[in-house]
């Protein structure tokens, strides 16, 4: 175990799972992200990107209002077939279907069988990811200190057994989007990392499979999103 957050940093850096710091718009309207990296305001509220520079000095480091941190999806699903430990058990939804009527995982249910029947080119590849969304604000500083949330959104992936997708190691944060009030109609702007990986993962991304030894052609697929009760998403 890590002595200290430095040492911390560094041995989750080793796992190449890598974050992304996305400047937002103080009040939820955009991200500063792909085309619009660049800009000093929003566009939609005209408020400033930059918080003022309070030191009256010529040059100094800019620093935004609003941040979000974004954690790459595409490396944490690929990190489950290069495991043995997830790879074997990724799956399981396919060779553990129950008889009409029973329903254990999952993929017993009307949505994902429906989804098979709609795109029957991805379900013809079992190791293809079925993920679900879910996403509930906190207070992370306690309730009787100043009023502030912030919303974690969680990515889950649905192929493997209830014993392992419904615990905390195979539930992946995506993003924090930052507070201080509830996005409410903007919670949309803050997925754009994710949709962006999506749209690439639904055409497929390589990835090495180290139960078979073999590479192969990954897509996914996000079935149903579950908002303001994560403990439902899981």
């Amino acid at each position: 175990v890590p002595s200290n957050f430095s040492e911390a940093k560094k041995l989750v850096k080793k796992l190449g799972l890598s974050v992304m710091k996305i400047d937002s718009c103080r009040n939820g309207c955009m991200l500063y992200f792909k085309d619009d990296e660049f800009l000093e305001k929003c566009k939609f509220c005209d408020a400033p990107r930059w918080q003022p520079n309070k030191s009256n000095r010529g040059t100094h480091k800019k620093i935004s209002f609003a941040k979000m941190h974004y954690f790459p999806l595409i490396p944490r699903l690929q990190r489950l077939y290069v495991s043995r430990r997830s790879a074997e058990h990724m799956m399981w939804h396919h060779v553990n279907r129950r008889e009409e009527g029973v329903m254990c995982h999952l993929s017993d249910g009307e949505a994902w069988q429906k989804f098979d029947q709609l795109h029957t080119d991805f379900a013809f590849e079992p190791r293809n990811v079925r993920l679900g969304l879910c996403s509930d604000g906190f207070t992370p500083f306690g309730q009787n200190s100043k009023i502030y949330s912030c919303w974690p959104v969680i990515v889950t992936p649905y192929n493997l057994p209830p014993e392992m997708c419904m615990t905390t190691p195979y539930m992946f944060l995506s993003c924090i989007i930052p507070g201080p009030k509830n996005p409410k109609g903007k919670i949309d702007v803050h997925l754009q990392p994710l949709l962006d990986e999506l749209k690439t993962l639904w055409d497929g991304v390589l990835t090495y499979d180290i139960s078979k030894k073999q590479n192969f052609h990954m897509r996914a697929a996000l079935l149903w999103t579950i908002i303001d009760f994560s403990a439902y998403g899981m």
